[in-house]
């Protein structure tokens, strides 16, 4: 039993669109969540002293990332409704993950 109804091209636009709008909102939010980190109190002392830098490694930036970008190209690139809202889904959720950790780097 299938749950697709035919999309639509109204509704794949409008989702592809969503989508896109999505990817090009990861820098400015990435920017102010790099200034937002450094308001934080430890930021100063990390940056002067080298002291209470955050401990995450890179690969869960890169992870994250990897991962929005594949969801991104997925949601673009995919005919199934249910499939292209589903990466939509995952590519906000791995962009959101990539602010959080960003916004905890000095924590």
């Amino acid at each position: 039993m299938s749950h697709d109804t035919p999309a639509s091209p109204v509704d794949s636009r409008r989702l592809r669109r969503l989508s896109l709008i999505w990817a090009a909102l990861l820098v400015p939010t990435t920017v102010f969540a790099g200034l937002l980190a450094l308001t934080a109190e430890n930021a100063g002392r990390c940056i002067t002293y080298g002291e209470s830098c955050g401990s995450t490694p890179g690969y869960p930036y890169a992870v994250s990332l990897a991962v929005a970008a594949v969801a991104f190209v997925t949601a673009q690139a995919a005919s199934r409704p249910t499939v292209a809202r589903t990466a939509f889904r995952v590519q906000f959720g791995a962009e959101a993950v990539f602010a959080t950790l960003v916004m905890t780097t000095f924590g």
